[in-house]
């Protein structure tokens, strides 16, 4: 063999091994690259596993949080410790409320019916013959004077009735609760099952209220017959007096214009006026104070004003015609009475 060819050879198998070399570092390098890529998955895997196991911890702490927290809940109902978060108010609007709660009937009763009942003696007066300013003030200021007195005399009697009333029917539930316990407590389970309680819970409820035999009949008078346990703790004078405020108050506002012409006319000595005008003035002042009459019902008791006032309006407005048509009525019945006599 030549040195030629032996030097090829050479270069030939030199040239083999570099590559077997370069073929073997890359598959190394492959081989790393993989062991890496195993090695980031597994611990991609592993942390995925981690968060899922911290998660399914976290859901079964919470889990178990809450059912303890229903059990406490559970013991407390059936130890009767509901704990009720308090209604925390303004004290100036708690004594407002309740200052109508008392009285708003009252107000409205005697303002309606003084304003109504005042305005149509008026209407009756200028419609009449005789239809001197004088004359109508006589008129109208005795039926104030006289309505009022009536109107709190029978605010009066009627509280008194209701007070009468609900002290007599304690008694009686206080003597049945007494000496027929498990009739009442029958009854009342009755009562709360015609209201969709189930029947279990209804004997649950009651024998708990039971416990208590005052507090059992408040509840027996409430849901057995209707009355409020407030009912007893009305004061009637109290009752009357207001209503009698209230229509002497709202009662003399139509009579304004006839008072102040009165007063100008003596005071400046101004014969007369047309009695048309002041009538007119009059039916303006009784429409408003209507109005305003049912704003002050929709403030007390939370309803729309307008609405309120339009009713309020109406319903005035109907009363004044009723007394307005009676007068008229009995006009073409006994057409040579005098309605002013």
């Amino acid at each position: 063999m030549s040195s030629k060819t032996y030097n090829r050879l050479n270069v030939n198998s030199n040239e083999n091994d570099d590559n077997n070399d370069e073929n073997d570092n890359v598959d190394s390098n492959n081989n790393e690259n993989n062991d890496e890529n195993e090695n980031e998955n597994k611990n991609e895997n592993d942390n995925v596993d981690s968060n899922n196991n911290n998660n399914e911890n976290n859901n079964n702490e919470n889990n178990n949080d809450n059912i303890e927290k229903n059990e406490n809940d559970n013991d407390n109902i059936e130890k009767n410790e509901i704990i009720l978060q308090p209604i925390v108010r303004k004290p100036k609007i708690e004594k407002k409320q309740s200052f109508l709660s008392k009285y708003l009937k009252s107000i409205i009763y005697g303002g309606m019916d003084g304003l109504v009942s005042i305005f149509v003696s008026i209407a009756v007066s200028f419609s009449s013959a005789d239809n001197k300013i004088s004359v109508l003030l006589i008129i109208v200021l005795s039926k104030l004077v006289a309505g009022a007195i009536s109107m709190g005399m029978g605010d009066y009697l009627g509280t008194q009735a209701d007070i009468d009333f609900a002290k007599g029917e304690r008694k009686r539930e206080a003597w049945e609760v007494e000496y027929y316990l498990e009739g009442e407590k029958s009854e009342m389970v009755e009562i709360y099952t015609k209201k969709g309680i189930p029947e279990e819970v209804a004997r649950e409820v009651v024998d708990i209220l039971s416990l208590n035999p005052k507090g059992f009949v408040d509840v027996m008078m409430v849901e057995e017959l209707g009355i409020m346990p407030d009912v007893e703790s009305q004061s009637p004078w109290k009752n009357g007096l207001v209503n009698f405020t209230s229509f002497v108050i709202f009662g003399v506002l139509p009579l304004l214009p006839y008072l102040a012409f009165l007063a100008i006319a003596t005071a400046a000595k101004i014969p007369s006026v047309q009695h048309l005008y002041l009538f007119l003035i009059v039916i303006g002042i009784t429409a408003l104070t209507l109005f305003l009459i049912g704003i002050f019902k929709a403030k007390s008791t939370d309803t729309k004003w307008y609405k309120s006032g339009a009713t309020t309006v109406i319903f005035g407005v109907i009363g004044a015609a009723a007394g307005l048509g009676t007068v008229e009525l009995i006009k073409v019945i006994f057409p040579d009475v005098d309605i002013s006599q």
